[in-house]
Protein backbone atom coordinates (compact mmCIF):
# COMPACT_ATOMS: atom_id res chain seq x y z
CA UNK A 1 0.00 0.00 0.00
CA UNK A 2 3.00 2.48 0.43
CA UNK A 3 4.43 1.86 -2.40
CA UNK A 4 0.87 2.97 -4.40
CA UNK A 5 1.04 5.85 -2.47
CA UNK A 6 4.53 6.44 -3.63
CA UNK A 7 3.67 6.60 -7.44
CA UNK A 8 0.30 7.92 -6.90
CA UNK A 9 2.22 10.96 -5.23
CA UNK A 10 5.21 11.48 -7.77
CA UNK A 11 2.49 11.37 -10.85
CA UNK A 12 0.80 14.01 -8.88
CA UNK A 13 3.90 16.52 -9.09
CA UNK A 14 4.79 15.46 -12.47
CA UNK A 15 1.73 16.84 -13.42
CA UNK A 16 1.68 19.39 -11.45
CA UNK A 17 5.42 20.60 -13.24
CA UNK A 18 3.91 20.29 -16.56
CA UNK A 19 0.96 21.72 -15.90
CA UNK A 20 3.15 24.80 -14.68
CA UNK A 21 5.21 24.39 -17.38
CA UNK A 22 2.65 24.73 -20.07
CA UNK A 23 1.02 27.68 -18.84
CA UNK A 24 4.52 29.31 -18.20
CA UNK A 25 4.55 33.37 -19.26
CA UNK A 26 0.76 32.92 -20.02
CA UNK A 27 -1.22 35.87 -17.92
CA UNK A 28 -3.20 34.57 -14.74
CA UNK A 29 -6.78 35.63 -14.87
CA UNK A 30 -7.67 37.06 -11.86
CA UNK A 31 -9.83 34.68 -8.80
CA UNK A 32 -13.29 35.84 -8.13
CA UNK A 33 -14.67 36.40 -4.56
CA UNK A 34 -16.62 32.89 -4.57
CA UNK A 35 -13.58 31.11 -6.09
CA UNK A 36 -11.22 32.42 -3.53
CA UNK A 37 -13.48 31.28 -0.67
CA UNK A 38 -13.91 28.53 -2.52
CA UNK A 39 -10.10 27.66 -2.57
CA UNK A 40 -9.69 28.49 1.32
CA UNK A 41 -12.63 25.93 2.28
CA UNK A 42 -10.88 22.95 0.30
CA UNK A 43 -7.85 23.49 1.72
CA UNK A 44 -9.41 23.45 4.90
CA UNK A 45 -10.97 20.23 4.36
CA UNK A 46 -7.48 19.30 3.23
CA UNK A 47 -5.83 20.22 5.97
CA UNK A 48 -8.18 18.89 8.73
CA UNK A 49 -8.31 15.42 6.55
CA UNK A 50 -4.42 15.64 6.41
CA UNK A 51 -4.21 15.89 10.18
CA UNK A 52 -6.52 13.06 10.72
CA UNK A 53 -4.62 11.21 8.48
CA UNK A 54 -1.14 12.09 10.35
CA UNK A 55 -3.05 11.18 13.76
CA UNK A 56 -4.37 7.86 12.83
CA UNK A 57 -0.87 6.40 11.27
CA UNK A 58 0.77 7.63 14.53
CA UNK A 59 -2.07 5.87 17.35
CA UNK A 60 -0.67 2.97 18.19
CA UNK A 61 -2.81 -0.12 16.55
CA UNK A 62 -3.92 -2.89 18.82
CA UNK A 63 -2.03 -6.34 17.17
CA UNK A 64 -4.66 -9.01 16.98
CA UNK A 65 -2.45 -11.52 16.56
CA UNK A 66 -1.75 -12.11 20.32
Amino acid sequence: MDSLSYYIMIVLLGAGAAYGLANRGKPKPAISRGKKQAVIVCAGIVTVCLVLAVAVALLPHPNPAR
